[in-house]
This record gives structure tokens, C-alpha cells and sequence, in this order.
């Protein structure tokens, strides 16, 4: 009988890891109860369609945040929001560049935005602790509470 070596689960582990990080094939939105509006991915990233609108920025009424984005500076930095599943959040940006954000929602979803200022509404109908990152810097700007 051979004894497997201790490092290989350890491996394996970190494999499956890697593979499910930021950047990996986007989940499918089945329609289903409790799933998210995005529009789902198969090679490329799209922006949270049916529920992200652009508009000049504007003061949220409900939950939200406002994204700067100045040369190598990106904020805010882990910013807590709470919202209702299905509630609006509305993210302003002033940023010197276009990008795009990765809400690490199940499924996830993409926010583009232009250079300038600008603002869209998300929503994520899944409860629980949602990640939005900023793409192009990897910097987590808001950690959302979704109850």
C-alpha cells in the first residue's frame, strides 16, 4: 500500500482555490427565485444590464456609495453598505478613466462606468456579504450586507 505524500492534499486544495478566484467563468443567472439580475457571462464580462442604469451622479436616497478613481488611486476602501435584497444601491463615480467594477455576487456581475462622473444602480437579490471590487486595481471599494 502506498501512503500518500502530506503536501498533495494541501495542493490540491490551493489548486481548487485559485481556480475560483476573480477572473474565473461567470455563473449563470437561471432566473430562479433569490437570483441576481446580471446578465450572465460566457467570454467576456457585461455590465449588470437590466437593473444598472447611468445617469449624472446623483445623491442615493437609499443605500449607496460613491467610487473615486484618481490615477492610482482608487477608493473608497472597503466601504460597508446594507441593503434589502432587491433594494437599489446606487454607486456614483468620479473616476479620470473608464472601468469597470466585479460584484462578487452569486451570479456575479459587472458594473461598467465611463471616464467622468456618472452613476448606475445595483441590485443583488441574494442574501449575504457581497465584495464589489474595482477591476482594473483589484481594490475592494465596498462590502455589502445584503439582509
Amino acid at each position: 500500500m502506498k501512503i500518500p505524500h502530506p503536501v498533495a492534499p494541501a495542493m490540491a486544495l490551493m489548486a481548487a482555490l485559485a481556480l475560483t478566484a476573480c477572473g474565473g467563468p461567470a455563473e449563470t443567472n437561471d432566473g430562479a427565485p433569490g437570483s441576481n439580475t446580471a446578465t450572465p457571462s460566457s467570454t467576456a464580462p457585461t455590465p449588470a444590464s437590466s437593473d444598472a442604469t447611468s445617469t449624472a451622479p446623483v445623491e442615493p436616497t437609499g443605500p449607496g456609495f460613491a467610487v473615486t478613481i484618481k490615477g492610482s488611486k482608487v477608493g473608497p476602501n472597503a466601504q460597508g453598505v446594507s441593503a434589502a435584497p432587491g433594494e437599489a444601491i446606487t454607486i456614483a463615480f468620479d473616476a479620470d478613466r473608464a472601468g469597470q467594477l466585479h460584484v462578487h455576487s452569486k451570479p456575479e456581475q459587472f458594473v461598467d462606468f465611463p471616464a467622468g462622473t456618472s452613476s448606475k444602480e445595483l441590485v443583488i437579490r441574494t442574501p449575504g456579504t457581497v465584495e464589489i471590487e474595482e477591476h482594473d486595481s483589484e481594490a475592494v471599494v465596498a462590502v455589502v450586507t445584503v439582509k
